[in-house]
């Protein structure tokens, strides 16, 4: 039940976001070329992180295939908090926000607090999503040889 909380928490992010990112692409891909790395590079990002959000939003919603979107869900909020961190740490003299959606409209501290919710609850996920396990390792003997 929690990680289906979890799951819905994560969708109400990846859903917008991903789907702004497609129906404003040129936007996006502007906002993306105006950060700190070269021009190439800021394409490349301009064609994945589309896909890998969508790609992201259709493993959450595949139940069997839910633990690999919440660690790709992790792994991107891992690497956008990185981001806005070293930018409030200062690593650039100026940095636009090449985001879309409500986040535009946040600062780049709020922002950092919004991404680190959300890499919290991709991170809460993933740990429920692992099979438990037990502290005893080899307690019990194999069975299936005489002894």
């Amino acid at each position: 039940m929690k990680t289906k909380f979890l799951t819905l928490i994560l969708l109400s992010l990846w859903i917008p976001v991903s789907i702004d990112k497609f129906i404003n692409f040129k936007v996006f891909e502007y906002g993306l070329i105006r950060q700190p790395f070269n021009n190439a590079f800021a394409h490349f990002l301009a064609y994945i992180l589309p896909g890998l959000e969508a790609l992201t939003v259709l493993l959450l919603l595949i139940e069997s295939l839910r633990k690999y979107g919440m660690i790709l869900s992790f792994i991107l909020m891992t690497v956008f908090t990185a981001y806005i961190g070293a930018a409030l740490a200062g690593a650039w003299e100026e940095l636009p926000c090449g985001c879309g959606s409500v986040i535009n409209s946040l600062t780049w501290k709020q922002h950092f607090f919004f991404n680190l919710f959300f890499l919290l609850i991709s991170g809460y996920g993933v740990y429920l999503m692992n099979p438990k396990r037990s502290g005893a390792a080899g307690g019990e003997t194999a069975k299936g040889w005489p002894a």
